[in-house]
């Protein structure tokens, strides 16, 4: 039998108990936690946020005088902010390039994840919803929009109470 194969037997059994409604449920939602609190310290730790934030600051500012420029017509402004604008272009690259860098991190362990939790639950609900939105959201929740229901939910929050939106 070939590693791989043998990984995969042994992931199915260690999920059994996970099988049905609520143990899929609160696992999947535990998960969901674990990986955002991961990701999120992780960037904490590995990002230096007060200089996203001067950097997300600067480019919030050049863009409100870039659209004074533009809306005004005045020419001698537009030219002052075009001039700034390569550096602009540098500095939100930087920006990118630094959240990416834990994307790059993680990605490889969540697709593992990703790859053997969807093939366990395939499309079975694994949570039920208590409300639905039509064409979006039933009431029956496959693993993959609990997961992404749970990630969303945790995450946003987890990411303010670490203080890694530049934006603020």
């Amino acid at each position: 039998m070939d590693p791989i194969a043998i990984f995969w037997k042994a992931a199915m059994e260690a999920l059994g108990p996970y099988s049905s409604i609520p143990s899929s449920t609160i696992f999947i939602l535990a998960l969901a936690s674990i990986l955002s609190l991961a990701t999120n310290l992780a960037n904490r730790l590995l990002v230096d946020v007060q200089k996203m934030r001067r950097i997300s600051r600067e480019v919030a500012l050049w863009r409100e005088e870039f659209d004074k420029a533009r809306k005004s017509g005045d020419k001698q402004l537009m030219a002052k902010v075009a001039k700034k604008q390569q550096s602009i272009m540098k500095l939100q690259g930087k920006m990118m390039w630094d959240r990416m860098k834990i994307s790059f991190i993680f990605i490889i362990p969540f697709w593992i994840i990703w790859i053997v939790l969807s093939g366990f639950f395939g499309t079975s609900t694994v949570a039920k919803s208590p409300f639905t939105i039509p064409w979006i959201l039933g009431s029956d929740l496959s693993f993959a929009a609990w997961y992404i229901l749970c990630s969303f939910a945790i995450s946003l929050p987890l990411s303010r109470l670490f203080g890694l939106n530049p934006e603020d």
